[in-house]
């Protein structure tokens, strides 16, 4: 296969020529200094502090080194001074002296290069490929030499034995994944190293056409998700991030466009971050409930043609350019940058949204820029990253989440063990969901989402499990719908074959203030109100959380009926603004009716809409 010449990779040399000129845009300038700042303070030494003491160790390691060294190089390339291209040539040759790349072979104290190709492995590839597809003409041969050495001692050869064919033993559990970041982490960082070096490594093909083919299978699941992802929006970040990187960098490399490029899920997928994180707030399920735009998303963004990922893009990317990272934000925010306004799409009025095949969805008054916004989890259980979290959701009024789903504050060796839902933030205890007879949502199941015109219903009777002697629940249903521009009401419905104790429960970092059956939270900026009705005899009670990670404990508002039931209903009216609220439930005759405000709402016993 013929290759364009360097740079050939995800970045353009009109994109690197472009570093020369004058910085205009306004959120480019504090990026710009943040480069001039970190780039010095990078000169010292390639020996660099980094936490030791914390999970995946080499991984925090990899990604700093990532950062120092396309720092300097933007650096070098903006002034053409060469003691930052010498600075960043000595990080890769540490990167090359490392004993361990691999913080899990570090811990097994194996040094052996092809005993796991792992997350840093990928990193660490992807910064060597960087390097040397940015400094290619004008390497001397001796630094060619070392590029080559280092990739074929540490990355190739380790790349080459764990993706065989699985009929042969030591086949990494990552390759041809559907459902994990390890997969494009992995292989488009070893693809991207493959594309650098294509002219001088004859192994490179075989690394590309098995990179490919991992890569096809991980992009291919968002046909069935319709561009959601079930690791959530924080590893969103991290597979699209070296996935987008080596994608882009194959259709640079190859003059040609990448087929998984055309696919109209791909397209898709750039807004799913976007609908879980309004106004900056993040709103996912699972780990790492944690988002921010990279400057990968802009540069697909501009290849699919998408003005309205742009425009949302620029409306959240302040912090990225003063945050403190680790990767090269800011550096590759003045590569990859479109450099140019976009204007913004006009604003909907009453959204809902659901992303079929993985069943997350939202609600918000507004779109884009809601005053007030809810996400809903339905699907499945059991997810990668995932908790047991079916039925619950987020609350967010304007700029700040008064109703979270709390998530794991660290990652410890229970982590990623056989007692993961053993840790409190993993249980249907600490979240925003139902409970019958003082447990949540079982292991392995599923609860469907059906989208509404203003609202979303989840039906998790069998996602309950089982009980003593048989199914817990003859039918658990939730509703959440719009009401205009008075917030959400959520309705619940519980069904049991026997009596049992039913709960629904609330967390929140905000002051609370409780009545009898209402709620007032008040945050750092925005406040929430809240009215319960139910059509047995209920009380609101409170609670503290005992986080794992110490910290900030949350409060527990828990609307619980005073009796063992076999049948319950739940109303529940959340309103941005705070104050009180009258709400109304009476069941009976095979209907539910609920009167919020001055509005009724009529359902079916199984939640559905009556006309």
């Amino acid at each position: 296969m013929k290759m364009n010449p360097h740079p050939r990779l995800y970045v353009t040399a009109k994109q690197l020529h472009r570093l020369r000129r004058p910085i205009g845009h306004a959120l480019l300038q504090p990026a710009a200094q943040a480069v001039v700042t970190a780039a010095d303070s990078y000169l010292g030494s390639a020996d660099f502090d980094y936490p030791r003491d914390t999970h995946n160790a080499h991984l925090v390691r990899a990604r700093l080194a990532q950062t120092r060294i396309v720092t300097l190089l933007v650096r070098y390339f903006q002034t053409g001074q060469r003691r930052y291209r010498a600075a960043a040539l000595a990080h890769v040759d540490a990167i090359g002296d490392w004993e361990y790349w691999s913080w899990i072979m570090w811990r097994k104290k194996n040094p052996d290069p092809t005993a796991i190709f792992d997350l840093s492995y990928g990193e660490n590839c992807a910064t060597l490929a960087i390097a040397y597809d940015w400094l290619h003409g004008e390497l001397t041969p001796a630094e060619r030499a070392r590029f080559l050495a280092i990739a074929r001692k540490r990355a190739f050869r380790s790349f080459l034995h764990h993706t065989q064919p699985a009929a042969k033993p030591g086949q990494a559990w990552w390759f041809k994944h559907t459902q994990s970041n390890w997969n494009t982490v992995c292989a488009g960082g070893a693809g991207m190293l493959a594309l650098a070096l294509h002219d001088v490594a004859p192994e490179s093909a075989e690394i590309l056409r098995r990179a490919n083919e991992s890569i096809a299978v991980f992009f291919g699941s968002l046909h069935q998700s319709h561009g959601a992802w079930p690791e959530g929006i924080g590893y969103w970040n991290y597979g699209m991030r070296y996935g987008f990187m080596f994608l882009l960098s194959h259709e640079n490399a190859t003059g040609k466009p990448h087929p998984v490029l055309r696919h109209p899920a791909t397209k898709a997928t750039l807004q799913f971050p976007l609908d879980f994180c309004p106004n900056g707030v993040p709103c996912s399920f699972g780990d790492v409930n944690q988002w921010q735009p990279l400057p990968v998303h802009y540069a697909v963004a501009q290849r699919l043609r998408a003005p309205a990922i742009l425009a949302a893009l620029a409306a959240q990317s302040a912090p990225t350019a003063r945050r403190k990272e680790t990767w090269p934000s800011a550096a590759e925010l003045l590569l990859l940058h479109p450099h140019r306004e976009t204007k913004p799409p006009a604003p909907h009025r009453q959204v809902s949204r659901l992303y079929r095949g993985q069943d997350w969805g939202f609600l918000a008054d507004r779109w884009p820029a809601p005053r007030f916004y809810v996400a809903v989890r339905g699907g499945a259980s059991d997810l990668p990253h995932g908790h047991r979290d079916l039925l619950s959701f987020h609350a967010v009024v304007a700029d700040e989440a008064l109703i979270p789903n709390l998530s794991v504050g660290e990652y410890l060796d229970t982590t990623f063990s056989e007692r993961r839902f053993e840790i409190f933030e993993t249980m249907p205890a600490s979240k925003n969901t139902l409970l019958i007879n003082g447990v949540g949502i079982a292991a392995k199941t599923f609860a469907p989402a059906t989208r509404l015109p203003t609202g979303i219903r989840l039906d998790a009777t069998t996602a309950m499990g089982a009980m003593r002697d048989g199914p817990a629940a003859k039918f658990c249903g939730r509703l959440f719908l719009l009401i205009s521009d008075a917030g959400v009401l959520i309705v619940d419905r519980i069904e049991l074959p026997h009596v049992g104790r039913v709960e629904a429960r609330f967390h929140t970092f905000a002051k609370v203030k409780l009545g009898s059956a209402q709620a007032e939270l008040a945050g750092q900026r925005q406040r929430l109100g809240m009215t319960f009705a139910s059509d047995v005899p209920a009380t609101l009670h409170h609670a503290t959380t005992a986080p794992t990670t110490p910290g900030q404990s949350a409060t527990v508002l828990r609307w619980c009926a005073d009796n063992l039931q076999t049948t319950v209903t739940f109303a529940t009216w959340l309103r941005p603004g705070g104050g009180l609220g009258k709400l109304k439930l009476d069941t009976g005759a095979g209907k539910i009716v609920v009167t919020v405000g001055k509005r009724r709402v009529v359902l079916s016993e199984r939640l559905n809409l009556k006309v």
